[in-house]
């Protein structure tokens, strides 16, 4: 049947409707949180009905069947799908389907049907269709719809452009769900004249990355998953190869092969052998597809680099290889052209790697790019600051997405060059064209792939109508993250080359279109909490520069954490902010603890009790490498003067103790020694360590006149000891002296019987000696 003339009499779209039930089930949600407020008991529930009412959905999708486009010999053929993700069945209803009023001539007409939260949009009911079986819980059911070419109004003279369609899910009296898509219309047969189109020019960037990692680099493991015959890279590669598709090419992908030597997987190598091979246009990312606008709007001079990938090559892997044996004619005839082999009896040595062998930072990195001039930083946030930064690393050229520029006239879609200024080219990649392309290629079914397919026909089918006698050259981008299921690239490909407004072109062709008179670049930025936590990642780097400044290898330390930084910067990090904000802190944490692996385990207290003493202060190392260090000790008061610093070299995984000179000032007390470590370059590493010391320097007085005193009384001693023994020794000499005098007179008398008889005192000779009895020994005398 034909539409109703009568504008008063067609049915509007019933979304307005469906609104004011939404809104009715929802407003004892909306003041859920004052009655949990007012009544506690109800708080430990609102989690669990917000959930529930979150779960409760039911959706429906309506998309053409086949092609999205209609011609003038031909039904509407349509596919709905209604979903229930509830935890009731849907009962049996009816499905009504659409026609936009007016042909959606412009963006604005077209981006205002698309947005299902419009509320402004009216539709005339073209036909509805039982909907004959219920939908079970967690369920879905297709019903395919034919809308008879009579019932749509179209005719040959009607003009070609998009057309919008919407479908609604009626039960009971309710309206369950509803969605909209579009077709064109395109009248051409075989007996009518198609109409007068000029394709638009249309060319695709695509980045060839994979899922976002921490570490800079892939493992062997993941490469030989992601370049396996169903993995992400080789799925990229297949839809994109020598199409007119621009490949923005990650330099992690290839350094990472590379790096492995002979280790990597040979689907890999073949993989990017492949890559070389193809005839595409090419320019790199940045390393790890690092933003370049984040890095700069957090405080990097300009976009990032990796400094070095020694630390992660083995020489090892890059021996040559062994010759290949030459096995020995079945029929013992030996080739005389073929020398023989010398023997030898030396012990053979094992082969050590050249010099040259080993690829350096330049040759893992190094690629036969189209350009190298081209910045690609996520969508919309690219800052006027940022343009500068880019050009003087040579970034001249800015790939920009439609929020960065802005036109005099809002329903003119943008060209695709932008002056930037300065010398500075800008490629403005299409937002609607974009995000119609990057749905289809990510598309997980058939529906949602028809549906954005439809949307993508359309948006380029606008911009062709909108200018039927002026050819444009339009740029659309597809997305940085590629999830594991996107595998529609080719077929979207494919899809896009049967449209007849589409025309492919190259990446090269599109930049040398004619700059846009009436576009101006209109700066963004990046999102506060994300420029927040990139800062204090770069921040952290210039930490880790200053403290390897101390170490053996400093690359060791500072070309991780740099492939780090470049990683978490990455891109694809905005489509999961949550993980990223995870990683991050996990980073700063794991950085922390390197800066904080040198440090002073002494912590006191330490008695100081003399003048001039050494301080033992122990210094621990557990970096696996050696480290240079300075010692500087600074006292909280005047008690102790420190000498200077003390230089030292401390192991691997090793502890040291150096001595810190010290001399003891004026007064006694409590001081706190503040022990400060710095690289040989005067960077300050770590924390400072506090050390307390008591001082008791007029201990060294007392104990010196102790000491004196002790050696005065003892050498006093020894001398009255030795007098004392003088005198026995000289007494005991003259009693010995008087004893031999008598011996010898009696001696005499004995030998001389004439002699005179002894006086007093004298005993004639061989008269007995009488000795006196003691006095003890005498009787008592008589009394009276």
């Amino acid at each position: 049947m034909l539409a109703d003339p009568n504008h008063a009499r067609r049915p509007a779209l019933p979304r307005n409707k469906s609104r004011l039930v939404a809104a009715l089930l929802c407003a004892p949600l909306l003041l859920w949180p004052a009655l949990a407020a007012a009544n506690p008991a109800t708080a430990a529930t609102s989690a669990a009905v917000g959930a529930a009412a979150t779960e409760d959905t039911v959706a429906l999708t309506v998309t053409p069947s086949g092609s999205s486009i209609l011609r003038l010999d031909q039904d509407l053929e349509l596919s709905v799908t209604v979903t229930n993700d509830s935890a009731t069945s849907v009962p049996t209803g009816t499905v009504d389907v659409y026609l936009a009023e007016r042909a959606l001539t412009t963006r604005t007409d077209l981006d205002d049907w698309l947005d299902v939260d419009a509320d402004d949009e009216d539709g005339e009911l073209m036909t509805s269709v039982p909907l004959s079986v219920p939908v079970q819980p967690h369920s879905s059911v297709t019903v395919g719809i034919t809308v008879p070419r009579a019932s749509l109004g179209l005719f040959e003279w009607s003009p070609w452009g998009p057309r919008g369609i919407a479908a609604s899910l009626t039960a009971g009296d309710s309206v369950r769900a509803t969605d909209q898509s579009t077709f064109v219309w395109y009248p051409d047969t075989s007996t009518v004249q198609p109409p007068a189109v000029t394709p638009v020019n249309l060319a695709v960037a695509m980045p060839v990355t994979t899922p976002s990692n921490s570490t800079g680099l892939i493992s062997a493991e993941d490469l030989a998953t992601y370049t396996a015959e169903s993995g992400i890279l080789t799925r990229q590669l297949d839809g994109a190869v020598n199409r007119s598709v621009a490949l923005a090419i990650d330099p992690m992908i290839i350094a990472s092969i590379r790096v492995l030597g002979t280790s990597a997987p040979p689907s890999a190598v073949d993989w990017l052998a492949r890559l070389a091979q193809a005839e595409n246009n090419t320019f790199p990312l940045g390393y790890a597809d690092a933003d370049p606008s984040l890095a700069v709007q957090s405080g990097a001079t300009g976009p990032l680099t990796p400094t070095s990938l020694a630390f992660a090559t083995d020489p090892e892997l890059f021996l040559p290889a062994e010759p290949t044996e030459v096995p020995a004619p079945e029929d013992g005839n030996v080739d005389p052209n073929i020398p023989e082999p010398t023997s030898t009896d030396a012990t053979p040595q094992p082969e050590q790697p050249a010099d040259d062998a080993v690829p350096t930072l330049e040759q893992l990195l190094a690629w036969d790019y189209t350009s190298t001039t081209i910045a690609w930083p996520a969508d919309n946030s690219v800052a006027q600051a940022d343009l500068p930064a880019f050009a003087a690393v040579g970034l001249t050229t800015t790939l920009l997405s439609s929020g960065n520029v802005s036109g005099e006239d809002a329903e003119l879609t943008p060209g695709t060059t932008v002056d930037l200024g300065s010398g500075e080219l800008g490629l403005v990649a299409d937002t609607g064209i974009s995000q119609a392309l990057r749905a289809a290629v990510m598309a997980t079914t058939d529906d949602h792939w028809r549906g954005a397919m439809a949307e993508l026909s359309s948006q380029i089918a606008v911009v062709a109508a909108a200018s039927p006698d002026q050819a444009r050259t339009l740029l659309a981008s597809l997305d940085r993250g590629w999830p594991p299921t996107a595998g529609r690239l080719a077929q979207t490909l494919d899809a896009l080359t049967a449209l007849p407004w589409y025309a492919p072109t190259t990446l090269t062709v599109a930049a040398a279109t004619p700059v846009a008179a009436d576009v101006t670049f209109k700066a963004q930025s990046e999102p506060e909490s994300s420029v927040d936590l990139a800062r204090r990642l770069i921040e952290r780097e210039s930490e880790i520069i200053d403290f390897s400044g101390a170490l053996a290898d400093p690359a060791s330390v500072a070309a991780p954490y740099r492939l780090t930084l470049l990683a978490l910067l990455a891109t694809s990090w905005q489509a999961d902010t949550d993980e990223w904000r995870t990683v991050v802190g996990e980073t700063l944490v794991s950085s922390h603890n390197v800066l904080q692996s040198v440090t002073v385990s002494t912590k006191g207290p330490i008695n100081v009790v003399g003048s001039k003493v050494d301080i033992p202060v122990t210094l621990n190392n557990s970096l696996g490498q050696a480290v240079s260090v300075r010692v500087q000790v600074v006292p909280s008061n005047g008690r102790l003067v420190v000498g200077n610093d003390v230089e030292a070299v401390l192991d691997a995984s090793s502890a040291k103790t150096v001595s810190i000179p010290v001399t003891a000032a004026v007064g006694n007390g409590a001081v706190t020694l503040r022990v400060t470590l710095y690289t040989p370059a005067g960077a300050e590493m770590g924390q400072s360590s506090q050390i307390s010391v008591n001082v008791r320097a007029d201990w060294e007085g007392i104990g010196s006149r102790i000491f004196a005193a002790m050696v005065v009384l003892f050498f006093g001693f020894g001398v009255w000891r030795n007098i004392v023994h003088r005198r026995h020794d000289r007494a005991m000499a003259a009693q010995s002296e008087s004893d031999a005098a008598a011996a010898d007179a009696v001696a005499d008398a004995d030998a001389d019987p004439e002699a005179t008889p002894p006086t007093t005192g004298d005993r004639a000779p061989g008269e007995p000696t009488l000795t006196p009895p003691a006095s003890d020994d005498l009787p008592p005398a008589p009394r009276g």
